[in-house]
């Protein structure tokens, strides 16, 4: 009987480990679970490995020193490095390796990889040559699902935005879309047969700085990678999105401000030959940032940028059951499901439900929902725990029987909130669906009831 083949999956996301595993799991392997580098090489050393999918940026030691170690441990081992921070430099020490090389927002290339194994053998070579993006489409425009007042507003200021040369700054909270949003902006501009580099601020650190952006530019007739005086005498064409900006470490500030001034994304006099646009996205205030001087007002004043909001979920309740229909037509097809649809009670919590990680949350729920799922309706029971603990509120009263008016009945569930989130306002503010501001005007008219103020 042919071994069942393992797969190491290397990651410090603990959700996107099971994900994958579960998926692995449905293809046929054995997924082997390792959340570091450290955990990753002492399993190798104890078990037969056959392929290995390694993530780049880990705490303890990264992809590709952990790739590195594992085919010490096993030479010729077949390993994926996985990385949601790609670039030009990367890829080439990747190949160095005799390693393949995939971004996270092309994860449908290593699943057909995946696939491919399943169905002809580990011995087929792993190796895919991933095309650099310079010069290449995006391919189909992305969407951003939604037919809400709100997401209408947001397309109308994308449409408009992609035809001014100008910054762009993206607010809006974890897992709403900002990226997504960045993307279109870049795929409609005059730059969208270009490059879109994606770069997380929170990674400009010791280990993976700002020279590995300018690294990402250094190409014939692109950027030379140095910030002195006339480096910039190439023509790099294309957008680079900076996510979570105000994490951006202070010294690094001072290099980004170097860098957009002698591109000329700022808008500067003359900066045309230098044909880099520059969207940023971040889920903080940046004008409080620098009167709180926690960031660099040259920098923020540099950016001159127009900026546009990302509406989280729980302000567009009525966008779930098109994003509900959305993903479930590409997972179900991903999967090989006959899934059709979510059933009466699940939709009810959905729109229950505040939903803290926004767009992103619920597509990670309807996948883990379509990968449990053995019925044509993901039901109740394939929701994650904190879901299916949700029950809908139900009253029964007897005859003659007092209960509370509307607002003592508002009042007791706002302090209920509160009380479950041990004080915690904006927790409670975010189970109840409002703003913190909402919640403190609430509180305030509560107390003044209480004084008769």
């Amino acid at each position: 009987m042919n071994r069942i083949k393992k797969i190491l999956l290397v990651d410090d996301e603990e959700r996107l480990l099971d994900s994958m595993a579960q998926r692995l799991t449905l293809l046929g392997f054995e997924a082997v679970k390792a959340s570091s580098g450290t955990k990753a090489v002492e399993i190798a050393s104890k078990m037969k490995i056959d392929l290995a999918i390694v993530d780049l940026k880990m705490p303890d030691m990264d992809g590709l020193t952990t790739i590195t170690k594992l085919k010490q441990i096993t030479p010729g081992l077949k390993t994926v490095l996985l990385t949601g921070y790609g670039s030009e430099k990367t890829r080439q020490k990747t190949e160095i390796l005799g390693s393949d090389y995939f971004e996270k927002d092309s994860m449908g290339e290593l699943w057909d990889l995946i696939r491919r194994l399943s169905v002809q053998g580990m011995d087929q070579p792993v190796f895919h040559t991933v095309a650099d993006s310079a010069g290449k489409s995006l391919g189909d425009l992305p969407r951003m699902i939604g037919e809400t007042p709100e997401m209408q507003r947001l397309r109308k200021e994308i449409e408009r935005l992609s035809r001014l040369d100008c910054t762009v700054i993206i607010q809006g909270e974890e897992g709403t879309g900002k990226e997504m949003a960045a993307k279109i902006i870049h795929k409609m501009g005059h730059r969208k047969e270009q490059r879109f580099l994606p770069f997380n601020c929170g990674c400009f650190s010791t280990d993976f700085n700002f020279k590995e952006l300018l690294g990402s530019l250094e190409e014939p007739g692109g950027y030379s990678g140095s910030t002195d005086s006339g480096s910039m005498s190439g023509r790099f064409m294309g957008t680079i999105f900076l996510d979570h900006f105000e994490t951006m470490p202070e010294e690094t500030q001072e290099d980004m401000l170097t860098l957009m001034e002698k591109t000329g994304s700022a808008q500067t006099p003359g900066a045309s030959e230098k044909d880099i646009r520059f969207i940023v996205a971040t889920h903080q205030d940046l004008k409080k940032k620098v009167e709180d001087k926690k960031f660099s007002k040259d920098l923020y004043q540099k950016l001159n940028a127009i900026s546009i909001s990302v509406p989280p979920l729980r302000e567009r309740r009525d966008d779930i059951s098109p994003l509900c229909s959305f993903f479930l037509t590409q997972l179900k097809k991903e999967f090989e499901k006959n899934i059709d649809s979510v059933s009466d009670e699940v939709f009810s919590i959905f729109m229950g439900y505040s939903f803290p990680g926004n767009v992103r949350e619920l597509r990670h729920i309807i996948e883990r929902a379509v990968i449990l799922a053995d019925t044509t309706t993901i039901e109740r029971m394939h929701l994650p725990d904190r879901l299916r603990r949700k029950t809908s509120l139900s009253y029964h009263f007897e005859e003659n029987q007092s209960f509370a008016n509307l607002n003592e009945m508002e009042k007791a569930h706002i302090l209920r909130a509160i009380e479950i989130t041990q004080g915690n306002r904006s927790k409670a503010a975010e189970i109840l669906g409002i703003s913190r501001a909402a919640l403190w005007r609430k509180l305030k008219v509560f107390n003044s009831d209480e004084t008769g103020i």
